[in-house]
């Protein structure tokens, strides 16, 4: 009896990055993958999702997971996301993400004894945006004011420090504070966003981890940087640099990451951390579900973050993964281990194994790692084609033409990251042993 054909539409939404989307669509038609799988052969297809009207009264979709970036800043789609995230695989899905920020995912990965810098809230500086309707009365809204001293949180988390938005992103509105004078100084500037204080920390390496579903890559960062696009160059005069960080180091990053997403529920997050003096991990920001995806700024790290989004989405899609709604159905488990830790029947490394331990089981590690060596056997091989073609080449080229503004610079940019991709094709043929 001949297998039933399935067809498995991924969906895709990302309407900040065209790169990223771009290149998983056209990488997933070339797999063409008809794979298959408990009984059925399933045939994995693409879905640009667009915003159009549809009915809330048993609002569906035929995609078996969907890869959502930027719903967050459009009501009309965050909207049609909830109703459906029973019955697809959303990737990432609205509730975590709405739901944690900054703040809370400090406070909750302290409790599971990651070495969290000291980080105080501050609330806003600026209040006029809840004083300027005539109808608000100040008696009401002050009541839930209370004065502080500046002064007491700036010595509680002590100097320097970094005062940064509580909702920020790309270091914007951050600033280095070296003393009270500096803080009051950065506060007083700081408007209408409630503020953090973070301890700084002197380290030797700035280290951000992508984490796509079980598949952790730790990337350098170059924070001092002049601009956001060069950040992941490794300095000045080199863009890449392998075998960056220890084996240890490189592990522990990779374990943290994974940890933090699993809690959340997030399949797509990134985690920035600094290995300080001591040689210690600490994370600094990880409550980054829409991180960076660009090939002007990931340049070398690109291809890879492609190539596991790709694996992710077919088999979620394939599998048909289901996403629990209440993601936060681990914390119990995750609580238990920390209760052995702070009680001193677990060390810090004995802990962080049990957490990732259930990390892997939450994102079925195991049988993800086993479903691509068995159905996707060629898809290394299909990668290093589609990023050493003219066809990816003609994606670059559009997204250097809209991220730099000044056409005379665009031909040297093009030429700068063309070479940094034909770097990384080389590499890819030598780790797989592929001739020129």
């Amino acid at each position: 009896m001949a297998k039933r054909m399935l067809g498995d539409p991924i969906g895709i939404m990302d309407p900040n990055q065209f790169g990223f989307s771009e290149c998983i669509e056209r990488l997933i038609n070339k797999c063409n993958y008809k794979i298959d799988y408990d009984g059925e052969t399933h045939h994995t297809t693409v879905r640009r999702l667009k915003s159009r009207p549809y009915s809330t009264l048993g609002a569906k979709t035929s995609c078996r997971v969907i890869m959502n970036r930027g719903a967050h800043w459009n009501p009309h789609f965050n909207s049609f996301f909830l109703m459906v995230a029973p019955s697809v695989y959303l990737i990432n899905d609205m509730i975590s993400f709405k739901s944690i920020d900054k703040n809370c995912s400090y406070g909750q990965m302290h409790d599971l004894g990651m070495r969290i810098p000291k980080t105080w809230a501050i609330p806003q500086h600026d209040n006029s945006e809840v004083t300027k309707d005539p109808k608000a009365k100040d008696e009401l809204i002050f009541c839930y004011h209370e004065l502080f001293d500046l002064k007491e949180v700036g010595d509680a988390v002590g100097y320097p420090a970094y005062i940064k938005p509580q909702d920020g992103g790309g270091w914007v509105g951050v600033s280095r504070v070296e003393n009270y004078e500096e803080l009051h100084t950065a506060y007083s500037k700081s408007g209408k966003k409630p503020m953090n204080l973070q301890e700084a920390i002197d380290y030797t390496e700035f280290v951000r981890t992508v984490g796509v579903g079980p598949v952790m890559m730790p990337m350098h960062y170059n924070a001092a940087a002049k601009h956001s696009h060069d950040r992941y160059h490794r300095s000045d005069t080199q863009v890449v640099e392998h075998n960056f960080l220890s084996a240890e180091h490189y592990q522990e990053v990779q374990r943290l990451t994974k940890i933090i997403n699993a809690f959340y529920g997030w399949d797509h997050n990134s985690c920035e951390s600094l290995i300080d003096q001591e040689g210690h991990v600490r994370p600094i920001d990880f409550a980054n579900a829409y991180p960076d995806s660009s090939p002007i700024s990931l340049h070398y790290y690109f291809p890879e973050l492609v190539k596991a989004m790709v694996k992710w989405l077919t088999f979620c899609a394939v599998t048909n993964r289901k996403k629990r709604v209440d993601f936060a159905y681990l914390w119990p488990r995750f609580f238990a281990v920390a209760e052995k830790l702070h009680a001193g029947e677990l060390d810090y490394a004995g802990a962080m194994k049990e957490y990732e331990a259930i990390a892997d089981e939450h994102f079925d590690t195991k049988a993800f790692n086993e479903f691509c060596a068995k159905h996707m056997t060629d898809f290394d091989q299909v990668a290093l084609e589609f990023f050493d073609s003219d066809e990816f080449l003609s994606i670059l080229q559009k997204d250097v033409d809209d991220y730099f503004s000044i056409p005379q610079e665009r031909p040297q940019k093009m030429a700068h990251y063309t070479g940094i991709f034909k770097f990384w094709v080389q590499c890819e043929k030598d780790r797989l042993g592929v001739k020129a």
